[in-house]
């Protein structure tokens, strides 16, 4: 399914085109926001789901646009998450602009905080918008506390809302697997693509490494949680680091229930892990075959194709940005 390339300004939820829709978070007044890849812009779906608006980006790919600007005359380049903090403001990994910018609830503006524009490595230690990353794939808020996919240095970034300095929690810039219980700081990570956290972890898929880890936030060491690191779809039933997963994407945590959820991208499913047993499963798509086969009950089933953004709401249901169906999907497993 060829994507569409035109953007829309509002209309109803059902009868709009989403391009490649990635990340997907709720707001504070119950509305969801949803980062289109394709499409250069962010998106918001009102809290009765009945109609979608666009809140930034011209539609168009570039880097136009200044901070203090309205977000909707600021040009992204291919955003792929958001992030929606208590006050309603929200944070844009502007990951083909190698920044993280901030729309402000009150007036609707564009705020650049992290990052000059340029690729490259360099900051660690002072101001982050003078920092350089190479690809800001995903983000991570918990407090004044702000972590990025630094995916083309194969690092994990961190920001202090507070202060506004940035450093490295883990990532050498070496591709590589880290070693499992080590200290998070000086290991290697291979391709961090997403992030969640919750009050006592930091969780991380590894694209390139097909494997998901989790940073101890009291301890910093780092720990192997799912993927063996080959390529692959196996594992259903048994323990999660023996599973093989294929390019996953998204990662999304529900701290109620003990479950973690991965956009296995390449095997077109969303895998879930018992957090008390360790266990893997396919939630969404067993099959693994890419498609479309409708709306409806039998969530196993239902067939996705490439899904990017997954994220779990307070009553369990999830959110799925299916990616190359262009649909915002919502289940229950």
């Amino acid at each position: 399914m060829a994507a569409p390339v035109q953007s829309f300004s509002t209309g109803p939820a059902l009868a709009v085109p989403l391009a490649n829709p990635f990340g997907v978070q709720p707001a504070p007044d119950g509305s969801l926001v949803i980062a289109s890849f394709d499409h250069h812009a962010i998106y918001r779906l009102a809290a009765d789901r009945q109609t979608i608006a666009r809140i930034a980006g011209t539609g168009s790919a570039g880097a136009l646009g200044t901070s203090g600007a309205s977000a909707l005359e600021v040009q992204l380049n291919h955003p792929h998450e958001v992030q929606v903090l208590d006050n309603g403001d929200i944070l844009v990994a502007d990951t083909s602009n190698h920044r993280v910018g901030r729309i402000s609830a009150k007036d609707g503006t564009w705020t650049t905080i992290v990052g000059t524009g340029q690729p490259g490595f360099a900051g660690d230690g002072g101001p982050a918008s003078r920092a350089q990353l190479d690809q800001a794939y995903s983000i991570a808020v918990d407090g004044n506390n702000l972590w990025i996919c630094d995916l083309g240095n194969h690092r994990i970034r961190h920001v202090d809302l507070e202060t506004m300095l940035i450093g490295t929690v883990c990532g050498t810039g070496q591709r590589a697997l880290p070693r499992d219980g080590a200290q998070a700081q000086g290991q290697p990570l291979a391709g961090p693509r997403s992030l969640a956290v919750d009050a006592d972890n930091l969780w991380i898929v590894l694209r390139e490494g097909n494997s998901v880890w989790r940073i101890d936030r009291a301890s910093g060491h780092i720990f192997h949680v799912a993927g063996t690191g080959a390529q692959g779809m196996s594992g259903d039933g048994g323990p999660a680091t023996e599973a093989t997963l294929r390019g996953p994407k998204g990662i999304a945590v529900s701290p109620g229930d003990q479950k973690l959820y991965v956009a296995d991208t390449e095997n077109h499913a969303i895998r879930c892990v018992d957090l008390t047993t360790g266990r893997i499963s396919t939630a969404i798509n067993r099959q693994g075959i890419p498609g479309f086969n409708g709306d409806g009950p039998a969530v196993a089933t239902r067939q996705l194709r490439r899904p990017h953004g997954v994220c779990v709401l307070p009553d369990g249901s999830l959110l799925i940005g299916d990616s190359e169906n262009h649909r915002l999907r919502m289940a229950i497993p």
